[in-house]
């Protein structure tokens, strides 16, 4: 049965289809899950953080988040359209402006394959955003897969400020790119911890294999090297290089 809008439990929400085994609705809600959290991720940076509570609809299949009471009201407002507007430039095959890091990217792949899987009976899945429908079409798993298929390595180097580190059984830092603003997955060693510690929240460089998209933009890089580049406050003023060129005043 497809749900109606007066029975959506949350202004976010996961409406799964029927004759799923558990396995498989279990498969679905940590996709969402880890969709709906990759997107606060990348939104998010220094002290903020996303927390979510959930809502489950007695005798449906409809699973919602509901953001918790210290998280800012614009934050989630803004998770709100990233959730939507990314969605709908994968369905115009337009990656490059969902703007969303490669973990985002496997979440959402996981659940439109519940869209293609089985071709004879596939199940429906929707996201509902503000109490407002919006398809897991099978064309977003084609854009995925197809710009995966056409990626490439290099190595290289990426600039930005340290945010975010995490360990779920590999150790990994988030930047945000200076230049595509957006933020980089960036995988690095157990020797390495002592030296991220000492520069999170600063401005680095890091050095290694880059995972690019075909457009050029950053995926994630396996870092080789770290190097901490000076604060704005550390930076020469106008003063100071009138000063080293020897300009008159």
């Amino acid at each position: 049965m497809v749900a109606l809008r007066e029975n959506i439990p949350s202004d976010l929400t996961l409406e799964i289809g029927e004759d799923l085994s558990p396995e498989r609705f279990l498969a679905a809600v940590r996709a969402f899950f880890g969709y709906i959290e990759e997107v606060g991720n990348a939104l998010t940076s220094g002290d903020e953080r996303l927390a979510w509570t959930v809502q489950v609809r007695e005798g449906s299949a409809l699973i919602g988040v509901d953001p918790m009471p210290s998280v800012p009201p614009q934050l989630v407002e803004n998770v709100y359209t990233k959730v939507v507007e990314s969605i709908r430039h994968l369905v115009k095959g337009d990656i490059a402006g969902a703007r969303l890091p490669e973990a985002a990217l496997k979440h959402l792949l996981t659940l439109v394959e519940f869209a293609e899987k089985p071709r004879t009976k596939p199940t429906p899945l929707r996201m509902w955003v503000r109490r407002k429908p919006v398809a897991m079409e099978p064309v977003i798993g084609h854009v995925i897969r197809e710009d995966w298929q056409s990626d490439y390595s290099d190595y290289g180097t990426i600039e930005g400020k340290l945010e975010t580190i995490q360990d779920r059984g590999k150790l990994e830092i988030r930047i945000r790119d200076v230049m595509f603003r957006q933020v980089v997955s960036c995988h690095f060693t157990e020797e390495m911890l002592p030296e991220v510690f000492d520069n999170f929240r600063k401005r680095i460089e890091v050095s290694g294999v880059i995972h690019f998209r075909k457009n050029g933009a950053p995926i994630s890089i396996k870092v080789e090297e770290i190097v901490r580049l000076p604060d704005d406050s550390e930076l020469p003023t106008a003063a100071d290089v009138r000063g080293i060129l020897g300009v008159a005043h």
